[in-house]
């Protein structure tokens, strides 16, 4: 009977010691950590809306977005909370405050956001991030002039502002920006997000239990007239068809399929907004390909090494972030600019496949690109699977074209190839030597 009555003392016991434990792990990260992390105050937030409203005299600059209603939302504001009520990271998080949490680092790239946009992305994603901190954050200016914002951000420790004087792009920003900072995970954050309640410690939990996952939050909408906060009423993944253009396709399963609604799932593309991902793994990777002229290329590109080179892309439903839903240029220059791209990518990475790329789009044959083979030694270097895998296992929603050519590959006699002259209406053809690279002779 003693023993019995020993037992029942001892189990209230360990759980007593259990939960002083973990607070006693919690204090101590908090307390190593105070002054290793990027923080703002309640007189920073007084200080930003002070000068989104000193602004106002000022001429107002041409965006694809109402400025006048975004400064009168002010620098912060408290975000309808969009995610699934199961949705409880804190609990999640305790489980591994005993082991070391990686040092979080915010890589944010500014080209067209005004003063209020970008002081509530950047406030956001600090003050909702809780109840984990950012070890340092980079912001990049690029061929963006704000003297005001920039020289006050840079008077924030722990904050470093890069200026490109001339636009270099986002992906050669956001490449200039993970130089500067050292956090083991990378957060990339375009300017026009803002971050909702909670939604950094989602994405971590994920990379902390799959190394080599690149993690989504799911992107709620901000209306870029009114700035009001919408959130989306089913989950969306991105996709894309033969042209390489991308689109948002519903996938519903976390909510109706599986019984967990706040299930993490996978999407053959991801929208580059906002991401995050183990450094290591990024410069693994081979870091970004700079040579696309759009945003959609990039984000493209960078998928399929991902998925094609080991790599997960998965979306995570607790994880919430409006994006100003702002319309892209339609000209005829941004068109032959998507039009190089795409050609670029689907001559590196879709292999046999491109033909239903050329099918169609057929007037890419002619345009020019750069150099790409050292994008086909990467590919080699890095080991990575054919198009034909991802096609089977990535996305098998991507058919291939009912009517396909009867053959493909070139035509040719002996060592020369029947060889088309580029630029030439009506088209002109000639027998050339042949060469494995050449286009016009496919």
């Amino acid at each position: 009977m003693k023993r019995k009555k020993c037992c029942a003392c001892m189990v209230p016991t360990l759980m007593v010691f259990c939960l002083l434990f973990v607070w006693r792990e919690r204090w101590i990260y908090y307390v190593l950590s105070a002054d290793q992390h990027v923080s703002f105050n309640e007189k920073i937030n007084k200080e930003l809306n002070l000068m989104i409203h000193s602004g106002q005299s000022e001429k107002i600059p041409k965006v694809g977005y109402n400025i006048v209603n975004s400064r009168n939302v002010g620098a912060m504001r408290t975000l309808p909370n969009t995610r699934h009520e199961s949705c409880t990271t804190s609990s999640n998080l305790a489980v591994h405050l005993h082991a070391r949490i990686p040092k979080i680092s915010f890589v944010v790239t500014v080209d067209q956001a005004e003063r209020s946009v970008l002081a509530r992305n950047i406030l956001s994603a600090i003050y909702n991030a809780e109840p984990l901190m950012v070890f340092d954050m980079v912001l990049v200016l690029d061929g963006v002039f704000d003297t005001i914002l920039e020289n006050y951000f840079m008077n924030i420790p722990r904050v470093t502002v890069i200026k490109n004087e001339h636009t270099k792009g986002r992906a050669m920003s956001r490449m200039q920006g993970v130089a500067a900072v050292r956090g083991e995970i990378i957060v990339f954050i375009d300017s026009l997000t803002e971050m909702n309640v909670d939604w950094l410690s989602p994405l971590v939990l994920r990379i902390i239990e799959s190394p080599k996952s690149v993690v989504l939050p799911v992107y709620d909408v901000i209306d870029h007239m009114t700035f009001k906060y919408y959130s989306l009423a089913e989950l969306y993944r991105l996709g894309f068809d033969w042209s390489l253009k991308s689109h948002l396709e519903q996938f519903s399963s976390p909510y109706v399929i599986d019984s967990n609604p706040v299930t993490v799932f996978r999407t053959p593309l991801m929208s580059g907004n906002v991401f995050a991902m183990r450094r290591d793994f990024f410069l693994w990777l081979g870091q970004y390909e700079t040579s696309f002229l759009e945003h959609s290329m990039d984000d493209l590109e960078l998928s399929l090494r991902i998925w094609l080179c080991g790599g997960l892309i998965e979306i995570v439903p607790c994880s919430r972030v409006g994006v100003v839903n702002i319309r892209s240029s339609d000209s005829h220059a941004s068109f032959n600019n998507y039009l190089r791209s795409a050609k670029r990518v689907a001559e590196v990475w879709l292999d046999e496949y491109k033909r239903f790329f050329y099918a169609v789009r057929p007037s890419a044959r002619m345009q020019p690109i750069a150099d790409i083979s050292s994008m086909r030694k990467a590919k080699e270097k890095l080991k990575c699977w054919n198009f034909k895998w991802y096609l089977t296992n990535i996305y098998p929603q991507l058919q291939p074209l009912v009517t396909d050519e009867l053959a493909f590959g070139n035509i040719r006699q002996g060592e020369y190839c029947l060889d088309l002259d580029p630029g030439q209406l009506p088209l002109i053809a000639k027998l050339r030597q042949c060469e494995n690279e050449k286009n016009s002779q496919s």
